[in-house]
């Protein structure tokens, strides 16, 4: 019966432990595949403004949208803020959007340094604002959803909104 016990109590803590860290501070999470294969979560990034971009290869606006992000990146810390663009066109490959960034510097002379991956279909499905890319939403540092907007966004209004979270 002793053993029964502490089975019970050491199963308790294991599985209690598991379910307190998986959403421990309350803010947003999801799984996604970095161009190298890594899997990465938005709740690596705590502590930090993160954008995510939601896009695919095809999409002129998106082109559009990634030069008002290098904007947000020049204007802005990487100690504070990250972009996280997420192509969410299952279709396409890692290594057809490392061919997309080596296009971009080529075609605008602009350098999209920040993070890129692909969705399996879940954020797209948890976040999306309507049915057009770019989908654009910003977290705040604990990793709740701020703000969020369907198609192209200018510099000026993602600048305005990282300014009212930094205070």
């Amino acid at each position: 019966m002793l053993s029964m016990v502490v089975l019970f109590i050491l199963l308790s803590s294991i599985l209690s432990g598991c379910l307190q860290s998986s959403k421990k501070d309350g803010g947003e999470d999801f799984v996604f595949t970095a161009l190298d294969g890594t899997k990465k979560h938005l709740s690596d990034y705590r502590g930090k403004i993160v954008i995510l971009d939601m896009w695919a290869t095809w999409c002129g606006p998106c082109q559009l949208m990634m030069k008002e992000l290098k904007k947000v990146y020049e204007n802005y810390s990487r100690d504070n803020l990250e972009i996280i663009s997420i192509d969410i066109d299952s279709s396409e490959s890692a290594q057809l959007i490392q061919d997309y960034r080596d296009w971009f510097v080529q075609y605008y002379g602009i350098e999209l340094d920040w993070i890129f991956g692909r969705d399996d279909g879940s954020i797209w499905e948890k976040y999306h604002v309507g049915d057009g890319i770019p989908n654009l939403h910003i977290f705040d540092k604990n990793g709740k959803v701020y703000y969020s907007n369907e198609g192209y966004e200018s510099y000026s209004t993602l600048a305005s909104k990282i300014d009212e979270l930094i205070g």
